[in-house]
């Protein structure tokens, strides 16, 4: 990171692991000038939340000064990374996320959903994560996204968010944290973003925007514009750099 320009973002995608979803946000990004990048998931392995971290963690140890967001099933990843001090690490972003399991669900119902059963419609969970703001661009592009991951992958991804709970890392994030949340958020509870601001050292900031789970895709320009004007506060020096990784 040079003076006048902000850090690099790499971004860590929800549930289907790659990067069609994202590309019309790092369009909205690229506008700003702010390079971006996805790191998707092994399509074909299935990996929890540990094992995710320990494949990321050695790929972000060779980067160059960065700032990580992660979206929706991302979240707790991003946690998991953010807390173990990684030296190039200059912020967070939590966009549409949680810390713990989103959804209470009885132990005996996830164990249920591990089974081979077929996964919902594509019409059905555009409706869930995209309200209003369902186009039949949007319903394409995530069948799409969908269709490149093996579904006993994004099962085992489902399952994975059922039963995690991040908050125990949160006070170990000494970076900034910018948080994402969307007015109109259907799968989240109301309880998510509290849940993550009382674990953090200090209060992240935090922007309530007028969309749907899927923020980045429904509304990508004014997410990037906020994302965008943070980032800049980091190039300023207004925010403290990461600690020395241990």
């Amino acid at each position: 990171m040079t003076n006048g320009s902000a850090p690099l973002l790499i971004i860590l995608p929800g549930l289907d692991g790659g990067g069609r979803l994202s590309v019309p946000f790092m369009q909205a990004l690229e506008a700003h000038g702010i390079q971006s990048e996805v790191i998707a998931y092994p399509a074909s392995q299935t990996m929890g939340y540990d094992a995710l971290r320990d494949w990321l963690r050695p790929q972000l140890l060779q980067r160059p000064p960065f700032v990580l967001l992660g979206e929706s099933f991302a979240g707790p990843l991003t946690v998991m990374l953010g807390a173990t001090g990684l030296t190039s690490l200059r912020g967070i972003i939590l966009s549409t996320t949680f810390a713990r399991a989103p959804v209470p669900v009885p132990s005996a119902l996830a164990r249920v959903l591990k089974l081979p059963l077929p996964l919902p419609p594509v019409a059905l969970l555009a409706r869930l994560l995209l309200g209003r703001w369902r186009t039949p661009s949007l319903e394409s592009a995530l069948r799409d996204a969908l269709a490149t991951t093996s579904p006993p992958v994004l099962r085992a991804r489902a399952v994975a968010t059922l039963r995690i709970d991040v908050r125990g890392l949160l006070p170990a994030i000494s970076t900034p944290v910018l948080c994402l949340h969307a007015n109109e958020d259907r799968l989240l509870q109301a309880g998510a973003l509290q849940s993550i601001e009382r674990g953090l050292q200090r209060p992240p900031e935090t922007h309530l925007l007028d969309g749907p789970h899927l923020l980045l895709q429904a509304q990508p320009i004014e997410a990037a514009a906020h994302v965008a004007g943070w980032l800049r506060t980091l190039d300023r020096g207004t925010l403290p750099l990461a600690p020395p990784e241990a």
